[in-house]
């Protein structure tokens, strides 16, 4: 299935080192994924489906995980410390 990635996610792979994703189910038909680089810097769109966010993240060439199960994405998640730094980017709502 070809899927047109959004060009910010595009661009964050390509200007950010060692980018892995992770894919959660967010509604009844939307699928949040992150993709998160090795400094905590991370970056979100929104799919319609899981088929649709893998295929978004085998174009991009990174590697996805479903859900946090992975103690190693939160530890990488959780390692800027985003709302004690001024300018940090905020967490999504």
């Amino acid at each position: 299935m070809a899927v047109a990635v959004p060009g910010p996610l595009r661009d964050f792979v390509k200007l950010h080192p060692e980018v892995e994703a992770v894919l959660q189910h967010v509604g009844l038909q939307t699928w949040d994924l992150l993709l998160i680089d090795l400094d905590g810097n991370w970056v979100r769109d929104e799919f319609p489906s899981e088929e649709r966010a893998e295929a978004a993240c085998r174009a991009l060439g990174i590697r996805m995980h479903r859900g946090w199960d992975d103690p190693r994405m939160a530890r990488r998640m959780g390692r800027r410390d985003h709302w004690n730094r001024p300018g940090g980017q905020r967490r999504a709502l």
